[in-house]
């Protein structure tokens, strides 16, 4: 059974509170257990769903002049939201734009360097054939230097494109353990917000306001000064420039 949990929106709570004397007992109680709270279960809002389209449910729905249609899932789950007490872990790093942009003009670059040591070769082959022609040499041996020639500049094309490809490899493994190093860290942190059972505000918010003093926060140009007189007394803020 799915332990997750969506919020409990005003609109989601008035069409829940009709139900609370028709819903069999087992799922009245938990209903109503939800309805004390903030939230609701997941799975709740599908039984009350699959109730609803049941010959026993849609007879008490019209009893009671509702509509099973807005017990559908989707209407009841129209607005909530997933989890909302929970520290959700954090989503891994994705490539940036430019990588990805990146990634692709490499692919072009070397399928452009296969398709031109192919012609390369052939070129070469061909090449030493015709010059060949004047020499008097037979066609046999006209055909191996053609072979060998073609051969010579597959190898050469060959260690260029593996230099390349070795460089492109290098430059992938460096983005993807830089990733794999801020997933770490944010997995990390993320274990550390469970254990103190708090959500950690984001490091560019600004600091919040206390009882007493002032904080800066600086902001690019700016800086901003959050002073409080007293908890009774009016709040100013001003904005200087540096």
């Amino acid at each position: 059974m799915s332990s997750l949990k969506v919020s409990l929106p005003p609109h989601l709570r008035e069409a829940l509170e009709p139900l609370t004397d028709i819903l069999p007992l087992e799922l009245k109680s938990l209903v109503v257990e939800a309805l004390n709270s903030t939230e609701i279960k997941y799975d709740t809002l599908v039984d009350v769903s699959k109730w609803a389209f049941t010959e026993e449910g849609e007879t008490a729905l019209t009893k009671k002049k509702l509509n099973r249609r807005d017990y559908d899932r989707l209407s009841l789950l129209a607005g909530t939201i997933a989890g909302p007490s929970k520290i959700l872990p954090p989503p891994d790093p994705k490539p940036e734009p430019w990588e990805i942009a990146q990634e692709e003009k490499n692919t072009r670059r070397a399928i452009a360097a296969l398709v031109n040591g192919l012609f390369s070769v052939v070129g070469i082959a061909a090449a030493v054939w015709w010059a060949s022609k004047t020499t008097g040499w037979s066609d046999e041996m006209r055909i191996g230097l053609s072979v060998l020639g073609g051969l010579v500049t597959a190898v050469a094309e060959g260690g260029l494109f593996s230099i390349y490809y070795n460089r492109r490899e290098r430059q992938k493994e460096y983005r993807e353990n830089r990733r794999e190093k801020e997933r770490k860290r944010l997995q990390a942190r993320y274990r550390k917000r469970l254990q103190d059972g708090t959500a950690a505000a984001p490091e560019s918010e600004i600091p919040p306001m206390t009882a007493e003093g002032s904080k800066e926060h600086e902001t690019g140009p700016f800086k901003r000064r959050i002073t409080t007189v007293d908890k009774d007394a009016d709040t100013d803020i001003s904005t200087d420039e540096d």
